[in-house]
């Protein structure tokens, strides 16, 4: 396999973690600050079972980190740069939204090709 390869492979492999709602939404908590595996579980509503396995999804793909602390685990981001991919894609997203609005109203706008009886 050569190293473009293997790039685009680690790339996917990133991109396949972000591209959960839940693990989007436990980025977005551990953005505000580190949470047990208990408090996330409170703030998003899934079991305690359920959040694990996201969270070591995330940890697997180096976006989110653990810091032990006696019997507990608090979650931490990697890197403040999880947040601003995050955040760029939103952008995306909302620049694609804005265009589809945009296009339907020129849609809207436009006279039909044939007449509808009247």
């Amino acid at each position: 396999m050569n190293t473009d390869t293997v790039r685009f492979a680690l790339f996917a492999e990133v991109f396949a973690a972000l591209a959960h709602p839940k693990r989007l939404e436990i980025i977005h908590y551990l953005g505000e600050k580190q949470h047990t595996a208990g408090e996330l579980t409170e703030l998003t509503g899934l079991s305690k079972a359920n959040v694990s396995q996201h969270l070591s999804i995330l940890k697997a793909r180096g976006l989110v980190h653990c810091d032990k602390c006696g019997t507990f685990c608090h979650y931490r981001l990697t890197s403040s740069e999880v947040l601003q991919t995050c955040e760029i894609v939103r952008h995306l997203i909302l620049e694609q939204m804005d265009l589809t609005v945009a296009s339907r109203q020129k849609l809207a706008e436009v006279v039909p090709l044939r007449k509808e009886p009247s």
